[in-house]
């Protein structure tokens, strides 16, 4: 049992970071190509990086609970979101309190630190609600 929490929680990390990963491109792109601001460039890059993520845990960390369950995929969707909506309003206004404390040109690390800080939350929300 201890071992199937630990590759879940691996398969979190990968799926994650994945998500991570594309949040962080878009964010970035967005800012830098597109001149929007970061706080702007934040919450569309959430948007796109949810869907990544929703598809990956389901798909991937989540994926015996899926298929354990009876609760359709709209209904672990509906509870995804709102578990990543719960994490992005966290994470933005972090994402904007650090913007205003040390300024724009530090969004990168803002971003990085505000991260690191709502992963653990959404794991446990994962876990024991949104894909249980």
């Amino acid at each position: 049992m201890r071992q199937q929490a630990t590759l879940q929680l691996v398969k979190f990390i990968i799926m994650g970071s994945l998500a991570a990963i594309v949040h962080l491109a878009v964010l970035y792109t967005a800012v830098t190509f597109l001149d929007i601001a970061p706080a702007w460039a934040n919450a569309i890059a959430f948007v796109v990086a949810f869907v990544v993520s929703f598809i990956g845990h389901l798909n991937v960390t989540f994926k015996e609970n899926h298929l354990a369950q009876t609760a359709s995929v709209s209904s672990r969707l509906l509870k995804w979101f709102m578990s990543a909506v719960s994490g992005f309003m966290l994470n933005q206004g972090l994402f904007v309190l650090g913007l205003a404390w040390v300024g724009e040109s530090y969004y990168l690390l803002i971003w990085f630190i505000v991260t690191g800080i709502v992963t653990a939350l959404s794991f446990l929300l994962g876990k024991l609600w949104a894909f249980k």
